[in-house]
């Protein structure tokens, strides 16, 4: 199985780092894309890397006026062992998108929620690759707008939590059965503790879904918090319990709020990259007019790749190359890909790092 042997090959050692690949090659045909983006939503698809929406600002990315734009296309391209990428723009969204929620589900893509300059979306859309052109497709939609959130698929069920829920930081939780479309998004019991904007989810075994990081927003008087520790609910007791969080290797307590997870299989969760969280606390409750000016090395983005099972959490890697937010991270045979991403607030990363299968 792939993921078994590309797991083999991370082993346990942060050393290991020197052994990722910088690809080349990323999306040209928007006019602005081609600079990088965030929150952008990527799956695998006949085994091609499939990326699609995403954000960036640009234009005068710094400036106070600079807009951010968000882009439709969705782009494939295949994979091997080397480290060149040839994208090829295969199709549209039918609106931009990006901050949504993206699973690989039956060789096609699922693009769940976001938002854009138009606000919050709920919005489900399944795209599929048909004689090198995508296929879109929608599915139920969410009962609400969603952005922000994380999701994951635990067997055959589609789950998001967390985020901007109409457009409030929410606790809210909802599970879509594949196999049962005509039923609908259904709500199943709010994850515990303090809402969780920017979490990263994963499943554990068949019916456990998974919950790490995420910050409350400043509100009713109260500075914004840090999720520091997760949450898992099991389907079989409708319960949640809340677990141990992540170290980094000084053995000190690691935020994942805006970093990435996938699962290398059902029961064995990688998580990468996220903010820095003193830097970030300081930042939303204390904002400082000198911010945005800084170089990218004094905002301390995660440069940890973390691999989490039912043993608890280890690191794998320790590299500036994934210290990124907001990026997306998918698998073909070949690897693990690490698509754009924040090197720092508002600048992103046109790079595509890969964990190489050995």
């Amino acid at each position: 199985m792939t993921t078994i042997t590309l797991l083999t090959g991370l082993g346990a050692n942060a050393s290991d780092a020197d052994s990722l690949i910088v690809m080349r090659g990323f999306p040209t045909d928007e006019v602005g894309i081609e600079q990088g983006v965030s929150a952008c939503y990527a799956g695998r698809i006949d085994d091609q890397l499939v990326m699609a929406g995403g954000c960036n600002f640009p234009v005068n990315t710094l400036a106070p006026d600079s807009k951010k734009v968000y882009y439709r296309g969705i782009y494939a391209t295949t994979t091997d062992d080397g480290d060149q990428l040839n994208w090829r723009l295969v199709g549209m969204l039918p609106e931009p998108l990006a901050y949504g929620v993206t699973v690989t589900y039956d060789n096609s893509m699922i693009v769940v929620g976001g938002m854009n300059n138009d606000g919050s979306r709920g919005a489900v859309y399944r795209v599929k690759i048909v004689d090198g052109k995508a296929e879109v497709s929608t599915l139920p939609s969410l009962p609400c707008t969603a952005d922000n959130m994380a999701g994951s698929l635990v067997g055959r069920h589609l789950y998001i939590a967390g985020g901007a829920m109409d457009g409030k930081a929410s606790n809210r939780v909802l599970r879509l059965d594949l196999d049962n479309l005509s039923a609908g998004w259904q709500d199943v019991k709010p994850f515990p503790g303090m809402v969780r904007v920017q979490p990263v989810a994963g499943s554990m075994g068949d019916n456990r879904f998974c919950l790490f990081g995420g910050f409350a927003p400043a509100g009713n008087g109260e500075e914004a918090k840090l999720a520091m520790d997760g949450c898992i609910y099991d389907e079989t007791t409708d319960e949640w319990q809340v677990v141990e969080g992540p170290k980094d290797d000084m053995n000190q307590p690691l935020f994942v709020g805006g970093g990435a997870a996938i699962n290398l299989c059902s029961d064995q969760l990688l998580v990468m990259g996220g903010v820095n969280k003193d830097v970030f606390l300081s930042a939303v409750n204390h904002p400082q007019p000198d911010y945005l000016s800084h170089p990218i090395e004094w905002y301390h983005f995660n440069p940890y790749t973390l691999y989490y099972d039912k043993a608890g959490w280890k690191v794998l890697y320790k590299s500036s190359e994934t210290a990124r937010a907001g990026a997306a991270l998918t698998q073909t045979h070949h690897g693990l890909y690490v698509i754009g991403g924040e090197l720092k607030p508002r600048v992103r990363s046109n790079k595509v790092v890969k964990y190489p299968k050995r």
